[in-house]
């Protein structure tokens, strides 16, 4: 039955049939039914928000550089600077918690100082992604900068190798050769040549290519910490590790923003903005929204699933942005970009397809342990 379980999605965290021996041994098939669909809805609401997120900040980070934005720091900034927005959830969270907490036992809460060091070399990680995604917006395409940003799948599944255990399979393999191919192309193929040079066009590419391994990097590590250190199974998890994460990233990105000297421009930056104060204003405090809704949605995916398909699930936007960026920002969209938005979504479906796989063989595991456990117990 565990190992059945194990198999599930590959995921490491039983929650989806968490109940399952003692539904059986009880024969109540309605907490396992209802178990099994709210854990479907909750990854569901997650992959939602990844995707609102991951197209709302795209779009909305390059409209800050298109309309007299300047600031590399500041736009990383607002990024990770939304964290205040969870302090109510938390809140919420903890009182929930509290009033549960003679429920668990035997989970030895880790020290103090093992959390502190978990939480900052996440959000340092994190401050570095939203470094590299902001150079990338600056100086590409939204529809360029989206596709190139698919090679996180490819650098999730060999982090996730070596740190998760997960397997490669011929599905898994082939959706990273797709993606991979389709960054090659993009390099090779340089379109975007007449409005932007050679060399802010391959600084955008390769700080794109950075931050994908970076963002990579942060998942697969927040699988491993939740698996080996923090073993956490609560909401309060995923908003505290959401909040921690991105208040390092804020306060590293901080003080960059002030050791760059950039500071002294943003009141001129404001000033002279095209569309005003006011838009200024409220575009970088969206940015700073959906890009906590990412980060919460994508940790929530790990929390629920893995590293690896949450990865999958947030990079669904990536060949989706740019049908946005066309109808929005008119990005122009020809040759052989269209072939690369092909190859990516043939990725995604490589990947989701494994999963299927996992998940029917994991549910046949199952059934075959319940049957065989009902056999044992008539007896």
């Amino acid at each position: 039955m565990e190992e059945a379980q194990q198999k599930l999605l590959d995921i490491s965290n039983e929650e989806i049939f968490e109940n399952e021996n003692d539904n059986i041994e009880q024969s109540g098939s309605t907490n396992s039914y209802i178990s099994k669909h709210k854990w479907w809805y909750q990854v569901a609401i997650f992959t939602s928000f990844t995707l609102i997120g991951e197209v709302v900040t795209s779009l909305l980070v390059n409209t800050y550089y298109a309309k007299g934005g300047k600031s590399i720091w500041l736009a990383s900034f607002v990024q990770n600077a939304g964290f205040p927005v969870l302090l109510p959830f938390l809140y919420y969270a903890s009182l929930k918690n509290n009033s549960q907490t003679e429920v668990i036992k035997g989970n030895q809460e880790p020290h103090i100082c093992i959390l502190f060091l978990v939480y900052v070399v996440l959000g340092v990680l994190l401050g570095g992604v939203s470094v590299f995604n902001s150079v990338g917006l600056k100086y590409l395409q939204v529809s360029t900068y989206s596709l190139t940003s698919t090679t996180k799948l490819g650098f999730t599944t060999i982090f996730s190798f070596f740190l998760n255990a997960h397997k490669f399979t011929p599905s898994i393999v082939n959706s990273v050769v797709l993606v991979t191919a389709a960054s090659i192309i993009l390099i090779l193929h340089n379109n975007e040549s007449v409005e932007t040079s050679c060399g802010k066009f391959l600084l955008g590419f390769f700080s794109t290519i950075g931050g994908s391994i970076m963002y990579s990097l942060v998942l697969s590590l927040t699988e491993f910490s939740y698996r080996k250190i923090l073993k956490g199974r609560k909401f309060i998890d995923i908003i505290e590790m959401s909040i921690y994460q991105t208040l390092v990233a804020s306060i590293v990105i901080l003080i960059g923003l002030f050791a760059s000297g950039e500071w002294k421009n943003l009141i001129m930056e404001i000033e002279h903005y095209k569309l005003g104060k006011l838009s200024y204003v409220v575009i970088l405090f969206f940015i700073s929204i959906s890009c906590q809704l990412n980060v919460v949605a994508s940790i929530g995916l790990v929390f629920k699933v893995n590293s690896l398909l949450s990865n999958v699930l947030n990079n669904l936007g990536a060949p989706i942005t740019p049908i946005f960026a066309v109808i929005i920002l008119h990005d122009k969209i020809k040759g052989l970009k269209l072939l690369v938005m092909f190859l990516a979504f043939w990725g995604f479906a490589s990947h989701i397809y494994q999963q299927y796989l996992n998940y029917v063989k994991a549910n046949e595991d199952l059934e075959h342990n319940s049957r065989d456990i009902s056999e044992v117990s008539s007896s």
